[in-house]
């Protein structure tokens, strides 16, 4: 006779590793329905869109690896470098988030984000975008 104890015993301790996997993989989903992804921590909040407040129009970009992000638009005559007196630089927190509030006249505006003073890119937190005329896709603010 051949001794198959320990086959038997392979088999049921790899249906027990199984088990275990699909029960935490169930019990995360289930805490992700519940809470949410971002609650849990497993899923970043999405930023809000350009929003007004009482001292202005807040800006807000979340990219931890950026060394200077600044808002250029035709509310500041596209200025976006350091030395300019209009650019709006953004300021980073310590989850990586850059900010800045900036007075605004009431008015429609194209505008772009500019990530390390080369990389022009739409607001990716605001769904509002505006062809400029000659093809190039802005996002568009709107204050009032």
């Amino acid at each position: 006779m051949q001794d198959t104890r320990g086959f038997h015993f392979a088999r049921k301790s790899g249906f027990r590793a199984a088990a275990f996997f699909c029960a935490v993989v169930f019990v995360s989903g289930a805490l992700c329905l519940i809470n949410g992804c971002a609650a849990g921590g497993i899923i970043k909040n999405r930023l809000a869109p350009p929003q007004q407040t009482p001292d202005g129009v807040l800006f807000q970009f979340d990219s931890p690896s950026a060394r200077v992000v600044t808002i250029a638009g035709e509310f500041n005559n596209w200025e976006y470098k350091p030395d300019q007196s209009r650019a709006v630089k953004l300021t980073k927190d310590s989850d990586g988030i850059w900010r800045a509030t900036v007075k605004i006249p009431s008015g429609r505006y194209m505008y772009k984000c500019v990530l390390d003073y080369q990389t022009w890119i739409l607001d990716p937190y605001n769904p509002y975008t505006i062809d400029d005329g000659t093809g190039n896709l802005n996002s568009l603010l709107i204050v009032k």
